[in-house]
């Protein structure tokens, strides 16, 4: 091996390469300042931590994957791979050479993705590292998992090369490097489970790496250097073969003078094909498309529809990896869409003979898009098939949500796959600069979408551009033109697409924005409210009083019923207070509720669970349960008198809307439904009638809630308890481009303040009728849901729930009104 010779071979491959070894340093640095800066749309935890980790790892793999298709794929397509054949170079320089610059770019870019991972791990503050330990978020210990990405990528550089070499398609050689990955792995773990004993293969992954050690690393390295005999037989077998077998022809040729046309040229192909007539320059066109990479889009196509076809297995394990088999063939199918033409520029043939750039675009995009759309039928139907086996609802598809935003992600990464496919300089380069486009265009739109997690269609108007931007340039490309005048378009085009689903869907929601209410916003300002005494005596109101949720009582202890007499009596006496001696868990135990199913915890089943659970068991007025009968009169009484104080509270300023929702409502509708329950059973008699009159008047109930509701609104605009508006926050997004939506938040909250105050003045809760749905739409709007668990069962019931609470309270109290008249 001549010194001089190699080191000019590697100064020739350095050259080839420098354009992904520079490339991909920059977009780890790229990727991890735009992580940062995107730190306002996730939460810092394992979401954005496992971000980091895929960026530290998988951004390599593109110099290991893709240097060896630069290096060989590359010239094979330019021809000088061929042209290295004839210079004073055996076939081990050649090797050599590609083997170390490969090595020197993977190494850089392992140390930058390892300076920019440490470094981004050390600005998080010692309360995220905790949560992210904690949470198992970090990779630890973090030398394990670095010495195995790095091993890893040395395997995928080592199986690209082979391939490379074995196959003269770059693409080829591109798709059966996977499997040849997935095979040394497996390679490794199998001879693992055949040393080791089985017993040490028990917990974690990493736990069982750090026990067998020595092992595991003599199987990498065994592993290795047969991957390493494996490239360097393709790398021997390709570049010493083809002379061999020439030099073989020639002696076994006699020379018959001067050069003659092969006697076969009337069978071949095209002669044949011309039997038939001349080819319509529209099939003629599309013949230039398949014929060149058919076998590719088969195989693409293939892999790809088995990827979604897995999709539609029940297991979510599946699911995800068949969205990861999937997704990869989708983005090299559309690298495929000009690569046929881009290969030693053959656009230029069809450019020098007039041919229309429309037809050339049609021709080009048709084929691959008409491919992708069947792929994306193949993934709609296992998503149905999914749905209709009713595999799995955590993880099913839904038609308006999942299945339509991987349809809008699909097809816009398509489309910008293909415009990236017609620029790159070098074809091959597109398999790589595709994905790493798609990628840097997630992050731009990601504080978008993952936001408006349902405006996903509007990635349609981006994909139309991004089409238009590769039948625009489609003249420019096909004469040859890649400099200023190609690329300043082609990023003007891109620009447009990631920004106008920002500008139609912020637009969008600003022109909906309602319109300031001045003249109803002074009117809340001007009512004259009453003033808190400070000096008057005050009732208060404690918390074994107060619930949110009847169902989240069972979850309490039950209450012993000894000394039970003595603690009602006291609680009916007592004037300055509420709870003291008796809590809402025991008034509950005295009333005796029934269920005639058990009680599911969660919040989708709070409105049956409610039902259930206000079904009280109702005595016969017989000697025997008389006493039991007497204490739900008491316990009914108490519940009575939470009320009318909790009200009388509420309307002086001494109770708020929280409190009020919390206490007088559930009161009221426990009450009523008990009460009635004895109406129906034994009709008004003299003692339900004396129950009856404590149950409080229409007009102490509405202003109450007015009272309360007013001055809820007014703290609200004066923030002075925070974004809390009717006892629940305003979660408002806190994205500097999200402006519009805190300001969407404080007009719907005045929209809701009317609503509630328009219905509860008008005609109590019986003007609500069926506007409840209204009610949880403007609720929504003014991003006031609660995330605040009160259990590991329980969230926080929205705004909605409790006023539908009240309305039942209302409808009961109205039909014990009339049935104690009648």
């Amino acid at each position: 091996m001549n010194r001089r010779i190699l080191q000019r071979m590697i100064w020739k491959d350095a050259r080839t390469l420098r354009t992904l070894a520079i490339a991909t340093p920059a977009l780890i640095v790229g990727f991890f300042v735009l992580l940062e800066l995107f730190a306002g749309v996730s939460h810092v935890g394992t979401e954005r931590m496992g971000l980091a980790y895929a960026i530290w790892m998988l951004l390599p793999m593109l110099i290991a994957c893709g240097a060896p298709a630069v290096l060989i794929g590359g010239e094979e397509e330019s021809g000088s791979l061929a042209w290295l054949q004839t210079l004073p170079a055996g076939w081990k320089t050649i090797t050599a050479s590609k083997l170390l610059v490969t090595s020197v770019c993977l190494l850089l870019a392992w140390a930058v993705a390892t300076i920019c991972f440490l470094a981004y791990w050390s600005a998080l503050s010692d309360y995220w590292i905790d949560r992210i330990r904690q949470s198992s978020g970090l990779p630890e210990p973090f030398w394990i998992h670095c010495a195995g990405a790095v091993a890893l990528s040395i395997a995928v550089m080592l199986s690209s090369f082979t391939t490379a070499y074995w196959f003269r398609s770059p693409i080829t050689a591109l798709v059966t490097l996977v499997p040849l990955v997935i095979a040394a792995i497996w390679g490794v773990m199998y001879a693992a489970v055949v040393i080791l004993p089985s017993a040490q293969f028990h917990g974690p992954p990493h736990r069982v790496i750090q026990q067998n050690l020595g092992t595991f690393a003599l199987l990498i390295v065994v592993a290795l250097l047969v991957l390493t005999g494996l490239s360097l037989f393709a790398a021997w077998r390709r570049l010493t073969w083809p002379e061999s077998r020439r030099a073989g022809r020639a002696i076994g040729e006699v020379s018959t003078g001067a050069f003659r046309p092969p006697q076969d040229v009337v069978s071949s192909k095209l002669a044949g094909a011309m039997i038939f007539g001349r080819p319509r320059p529209l099939l003629a066109l599309l013949w230039l498309q398949v014929r060149p990479i058919r076998w590719q889009l088969v195989l693409l196509t293939v892999v790809a529809i088995a990827g979604a076809l897995i999709t539609g297995s029940s297991s979510e394990e599946m699911l995800l990896v068949g969205h990861s088999i999937c997704i990869l063939p989708l983005f090299m199918i559309a690298a495929l869409t000009f690569y046929s033409d881009s290969v030693r520029k053959r656009c230029l043939f069809l450019y020098d003979r007039g041919i229309s750039p429309t037809g050339v675009w049609l021709t080009r995009v048709g084929p691959t898009l008409c491919v992708t759309a069947i792929i994306l039928a193949s993934l709609v139907l296992a998503g149905v098939y999914r749905d209709a086996a009713d595999a799995d609802h955590g993880v099913a598809w839904s038609w308006d949500n999942r299945l339509t935003i991987t349809v809008m992600i699909v097809l816009a990464g398509f489309a910008l796959t293909q415009l990236v496919s017609q620029w790159s300089p070098r074809p091959t380069l597109a398999f790589f600069a595709g994905p790493v486009f798609v990628q840097l265009a997630a992050f731009v739109l990601a504080g978008l979408l993952m936001f408006y997690t349902r405006a996903s269609a509007v990635l349609l108007l981006s994909s139309a551009i991004l089409l238009l931007a590769s039948w625009r340039l489609t003249p420019k490309w096909m004469a040859g033109e890649k400099g200023k005048d190609y690329v300043v378009p082609m990023i003007g085009f891109i620009v447009a697409a990631l920004i106008l689903p920002y500008v139609v869907v912020l637009g969008a929601r600003y022109t909906t924005t309602p319109a300031p209410p001045i003249a109803w916003r002074q009117q809340m300002y001007s009512i004259e409210l009453p003033r808190v005494d400070p000096t008057a005596d005050k009732v208060a109101i404690l918390d074994p009083a107060y619930v949110r949720r009847l169902e989240t009582l069972v979850l309490k202890a039950v209450v012993s019923p000894e000394g039970r007499d003595d603690r009602i009596a006291k609680e009916l006496a007592a004037t300055d207070s509420i709870g003291q001696h008796l809590s809402f868990k025991e008034v509950m135990q005295i009333i005796n509720v029934r269920s005639y199913y058990p009680l599911q915890f969660h919040q989708n089943d709070a409105r049956s669970n409610l039902a259930a659970y206000l079904e009280p068991h109702v005595y016969p007025p017989t000697p025997r349960l008389a006493d039991a009968r007497e204490k739900q009169f008491d316990a009914v009484r108490v519940l009575l008198k939470w009320s009318r104080l909790t009200r009388e509270q509420a309307v002086s300023g001494g109770a708020n809307f929280n409190v009020l929702m919390g206490v007088a409502e559930i009161s009221d509708l426990v009450a009523a439904r008990v009460l009635v329950a004895y109406v129906e059973q034994d009709g008004v008699t003299h003692q339900l009638k004396e129950l009856i009159q404590l149950v409080p008047d229409e007009k102490l109930v509405r202003e109450s809630r007015r009272n309360s509701l007013i001055r809820s609104w007014r703290q609200y605009q004066s923030k002075a308890i925070g974004e809390q508006f009717a006892g629940e926050y305003s979660h408002k997004p806190t994205q500097w481009w999200l402006a519009v939506e805190r300001t969407r938040a404080d007009r719907y909250v005045d929209e809701l303040c009317r609503f509630l105050l328009d219905r509860w003045l008008s005609d109590g809760n019986s003007a609500f009728g069926g506007e409840l749905a209204e009610l949880q739409r403007l609720e929504r709007e003014a991003y006031l849901v609660s995330g605040q668990a009160i259990s590991k069962y329980f969230e926080d019931p929205e705004l909605s729930d409790r006023v539908s609470i009240a309305v039942d309270a209302d409808a009961w109290m109205d039909q014990l009104r009339r049935r104690a008249v009648d």
